[in-house]
C-alpha cells in the first residue's frame, strides 16, 4: 500500500464523468491497479500539485483521459470526512463532467478504465446502480467514498436538470439535435419515462419560446413522421 505522510493533509480531484448513450447514461470508471482497493473500481483521479489550483488539475485529468473532447465541467462538492482514505487525511474535490455523446467515441481508448451504463436509484443517503444488463452494482465494488460522490453528482443533475441548461450537455450536436434526441436525454438521467406531449410543452415553454433554442428549418425523416430539427441559441455557447 502506497502510505502519505499522516501529519500532512492532502488535496486531490476526483471526476464524475457521464454521457447519455444508446438512451443510457453512462459512467466513467476506472480499475485500480494498487493498494486500498486493488482491483476496485473508482472514479478517475489524482493528487494536486504544489502550484495548481483544484480546477486546473481536474482540467488536466480530464484532458488526460480524454484528449481532445470539449467536455462540460462543474465543481460539485468537496468531500472531507477524516477516514475516507486509508493511507492518510486526503481531502478531494469531487467535479462533475459531461460529455457530448457519440463525439468521445474515438477518444475511449483507455486500457484502465471504461464507460458502464446504469441506472441510479437513490433513498437519502444509500446509493443502488444497477446496470444496464439487469446487475446491480454494488456500491461495495467501488473504491474509497466514491458511491457518496456518485450519489451526490445524480442528485445534483436530477435537481438541475428541469430549470437549468444542463441536460444540453449532453446533446451529440447543439447545432442539429431533435426533441426525441433531447427526451431521451432528460429520462437516461432522470431514469424514468416521459410523456411525449408534456415533454415537448416544457420545452418549448421554457426553451424554445424565450429563445434558447431555435428551429433551423430542416427535419430529419423518422418511421411514421419528420421530426424537427433545432439548434440551441442561448446555452451550450
Amino acid at each position: 500500500m502506497e502510505r502519505l505522510n499522516q501529519m500532512q493533509i492532502y488535496v486531490a480531484v476526483d471526476l464524475l464523468i457521464l454521457r447519455v448513450w444508446d438512451e443510457h447514461l453512462e459512467i466513467m470508471l476506472t480499475r485500480r491497479e494498487m493498494s486500498p482497493y486493488q482491483g476496485r473500481w473508482a472514479l478517475p483521479g489524482r493528487f494536486i500539485g504544489l502550484e495548481e489550483s483544484p480546477e486546473t488539475a481536474a482540467g488536466e485529468l480530464l484532458r488526460e483521459r480524454l484528449p481532445g473532447v470539449d467536455a462540460y465541467m462543474e465543481q460539485l462538492y468537496t468531500f472531507a470526512a477524516v477516514n475516507r482514505d486509508p493511507r492518510g487525511r486526503v481531502i478531494s474535490t469531487a467535479y462533475l463532467a459531461i460529455l457530448p455523446g457519440r463525439r468521445t467515441e474515438e477518444c475511449l481508448n483507455l486500457a484502465d478504465s471504461r464507460l458502464v451504463p446504469f441506472s441510479a436509484r437513490i433513498s437519502g443517503s444509500e446509493l443502488q446502480l444497477c446496470g444496464a444488463d439487469g446487475q446491480m452494482l454494488g456500491a461495495d465494488l467501488l473504491a474509497f467514498d466514491h458511491a457518496e460522490i456518485i450519489r451526490t453528482g445524480i442528485q445534483r443533475l436530477r435537481g438541475k436538470i428541469s430549470y437549468t441548461d444542463i441536460g444540453f450537455r449532453f446533446l451529440n450536436d447543439p447545432e442539429a439535435f431533435t426533441l426525441v434526441e433531447l427526451q431521451s436525454i432528460f429520462e437516461a438521467v432522470l431514469d424514468n419515462g416521459q410523456d411525449s406531449s408534456n415533454f415537448r410543452r416544457f420545452i418549448r415553454n421554457q426553451y424554445e419560446h424565450p429563445g434558447k433554442i431555435e428551429r433551423t428549418g430542416a427535419t430529419e425523416k423518422r418511421k411514421h413522421q419528420s421530426a424537427i430539427i433545432y439548434r440551441t441559441v442561448q446555452i451550450c455557447r
